[in-house]
């Protein structure tokens, strides 16, 4: 997972901005709810910061109007995420702050993923730090998951920065052809919700399938290039990129990779003995 900028967005007036160009009744209905939704953007924000989603469960059941409810999504679908509607700038400036998916940290982002969803909770449809720029696939995997313990919270790349230490790691399989598997081990000064929280993001956007079809394909193109080297500069090569990658990303599939190769003993007789 990747930390992004939080965006620099006023719940109200993106909020304005999407009803500005709705129907005289609905744009009357959906301005009665306005303060609900200023509201909600706050409450949403003060418990994304402390891992708290999980006690928004009021909000779910506001307003208790289905009609209210329908027009709040329609705020995203039919508004935000329009191509002709004047709220679409909001939309792309969203999915500009992440090129790359900060969920999956792999993928180009596509679309935005609300991560309370609007279908239960209408309120935060277009509230800015409730709208996370993602990959279609992260976005398809997550869906409406609904967090019911701070355990059990996806990382909200705005609010969660778990670059300080190593939780990523991998270990090589001695098949044949060797493979690689990824595996979350959170640092010990962690405290436990963390600890779970990233366990549960890992899991609910299937980083180590992700991750390990990443590997595979990479292994390929390394065989190739450690054929061509001799077998008593192997070791050194890989530990080489393993601590390459670990200074750009300690938490990248790659330095995992490497790293796990870097310490196994793969490579005997020139890398290629489980091939």
């Amino acid at each position: 997972m990747r930390t992004v900028q939080a965006p620099d967005l006023s719940a109200r007036e993106v909020y304005a901005l999407c009803i500005s160009k709705t129907l005289p009744k609905v744009k009357a209905r959906l301005q009665a709810l306005e303060e609900d939704v200023v509201n909600a953007a706050a409450e949403f924000e003060a418990a994304a910061s402390t891992a708290d989603l999980h006690t928004l469960v009021e909000l779910k059941t506001n307003p208790s109007d289905e009609a209210d409810r329908a027009q709040l999504t329609k705020n995203y679908t039919q508004r935000l995420a329009n191509k002709d509607h004047p709220a679409r700038e909001i939309y792309d400036e969203l999915k500009i702050a992440g090129r790359l998916c900060p969920l999956c940290a792999h993928r180009d982002v596509e679309t935005l993923d609300h991560q309370l969803p609007k279908s239960l909770y209408p309120l935060l449809a277009v509230v800015p730090l409730n709208l996370v720029p993602a990959c279609r696939s992260c976005n398809t995997l997550k869906s409406d998951a609904d967090p019911s313990s701070a355990y059990d919270q996806t990382l909200n790349p705005y609010f969660d920065d778990i670059s300080k230490g190593q939780w990523l790691f991998a270990r090589v399989h001695e098949v044949a052809p060797a493979c690689v598997s990824f595996h979350v081990k959170p640092p010990s000064s962690w405290d436990e919700v963390l600890a779970s929280r990233v366990r549960w993001h890992f899991q609910m956007f299937d980083l180590a399938e992700l991750y390990g079809n990443q590997a595979s394909r990479a292994m390929t193109s390394l065989r190739y290039v450690l054929k061509r080297k001799a077998p008593s500069t192997i070791p050194a090569y890989l530990k080489d990129e393993a601590d390459g990658g670990a200074d750009e990303d300690p938490n990248s599939w790659k330095a995992a990779m490497f790293q796990a190769l870097a310490s196994s003993s793969w490579y005997i007789n020139g890398g290629f003995a489980l091939e």
